[in-house]
């Protein structure tokens, strides 16, 4: 079974990168935590069989991957590879294989010694003779690889640890800043670098719109105002989402069927300042304690009608 979950691809994606760089033990620790998580993935079984520690370990995880997807060629296994320590003429090399004496800080005195690490003694670095090699000068790569796996953190939210990164850029992201997409989660910046390529309008058109959406508003509140007054003054309620939908109609050919990010909020607020300016007399009666159901109705107006525009424009 192909890895399904972010979290998995994206330990996947690490595990890899570790395994191409050489750095086996690493690259053998990621994918056992992915098998552990995850037991059906079959990438991470084929992971496995290329940088298990012995050749038992390649084989049985090679059998799973291809119990998993049968339709995939494995490649030959490599032979398994060796390094040495000794200590001679002040010069260190990496543990390999053969008998090995240690001073009582844990430091090999002489001789060659097997890296060998099982289960949460090889995720702490340590071998099966004692030798923490991960913490160890001798091997600040692996060091390295492991604090990078441990310290994944979302690059707007820093306190926040996550296993997931954006498709596009590769930023880490958390849950929070996770865009799902067709083709994977996205960060908010690169969401609205796509965005952007839709928002044409330039500075002028918001200029424009601003003046020929200000005195139309004002217009329509002037003539709102009057049926307001009137006996039937509750018919407001009733043609603001109609005035909306014109306002906005005429915005957006105003603007030259631009939109911008900021042109919706534009005309919004003029709808609302063409609306409350003639209205005056019952916003001062309100403010003198004459409060009057026709403030009610005015208010349900102008939510009506700047929702409808907004909709227009958005």
């Amino acid at each position: 079974m192909m890895a399904e979950s972010p979290r998995i691809r994206s330990l996947l994606r690490q595990a890899d990168s570790v395994a191409a760089a050489g750095k086996r033990a690493a690259a053998e620790q990621l994918y056992l935590q992915i098998i552990d998580e995850a037991p059906e993935t079959a990438e991470a079984w084929r992971g496995l069989s290329q940088v298990a520690k012995n050749a038992e370990e390649r084989d049985a995880a090679s059998n799973r991957a291809q119990e998993l997807d049968p339709d995939y060629a494995f490649p030959d296994q490599e032979t398994e590879e060796t390094s040495t320590v000794a200590i001679s003429d002040g010069e260190q090399t990496k543990p390999g294989l053969d008998d090995v004496s240690f001073s009582d800080d844990g430091k090999v005195i002489e001789g060659r010694a097997e890296v060998t690490a099982v289960g949460s003694a090889e995720a702490a670095g340590i071998d099966e003779v004692g030798y923490d090699h991960a913490h160890d000068p001798i091997y600040p790569e692996i060091n390295e690889v492991v604090e990078q796996v441990e310290t994944l953190y979302c690059a707007n939210h820093p306190g926040r640890p996550t296993h997931l990164r954006c498709n596009r850029c590769g930023k880490p992201i958390c849950s929070s800043c996770a865009n799902p997409t067709p083709v994977g989660y996205r960060c908010p910046e690169c969401i609205r670098e796509q965005e952007d390529v839709y928002f044409t309008a330039t500075p002028l058109d918001y200029l424009v719109t601003a003046l020929v959406i200000l005195p139309l508003s004002l217009v329509i509140g002037w003539i709102a105002t009057l049926i307001l007054s009137s006996p039937f003054g509750f018919l407001l309620i009733f043609v603001g989402a109609f005035t909306g939908t014109f306002i906005g109609r005429v915005a957006f050919r105003a603007a030259g069927r631009r939109r911008g990010r900021g042109l919706p909020q534009l005309v919004v607020v003029c709808v609302i300042i063409g609306g409350i300016l003639p209205a005056l007399p019952f916003l001062l009666a309100a403010l003198q304690g004459r409060f009057s159901l026709q403030l009610v109705f005015l208010g349900i107006y102008l939510f009506l009608a700047a929702g409808a525009t907004y909709y227009q424009m958005r």
